[in-house]
């Protein structure tokens, strides 16, 4: 699955785990459903208490004034990372930026639910 796919409008981040490289974000949409992002490779994260807020859009980046600040502080290529952004229904602010190379999206089923806080620690 491809980030274009998600319907993100009316969704929520319900759990956000962030570790020195990997940022995992469960995305809760509208009817319920529930999807796992692994942003791995990642040179930063801004974040503004994103858990709960409605959203209305992800917004990818390849470039960006943001992108070229992390990237230099990181010493990484600039053209190797997107921005990103899940975007507040209410406001049209980013809650949330993830500075990565990729994401991996999975949907979660009831058991993955289960065993997504023990899957965050081991990988």
């Amino acid at each position: 699955m491809i980030i274009s796919d998600l319907n993100v409008s009316d969704g929520q981040i319900t759990e956000l785990y962030v570790y020195s490289s990997l940022v995992k974000v469960v995305l809760e949409d509208w009817k319920g459903e529930k999807y796992s992002l692994a942003f791995k490779g990642v040179v930063g994260v801004e974040c503004y208490s994103p858990e709960g807020v409605e959203l209305c859009q992800i917004s990818v980046l390849t470039e960006s004034e943001k992108i070229s600040k992390v990237c230099a502080i990181a010493e990484a290529e600039e053209n190797e990372f997107k921005e990103y952004s899940f975007i507040s229904a209410w406001t049209d602010l980013p809650v949330l930026s993830v500075f990565s190379g990729h994401v991996e999206i999975n949907r979660l089923n009831q058991d993955s639910q289960i065993h997504l806080h023990e899957y965050v620690h081991k990988n």
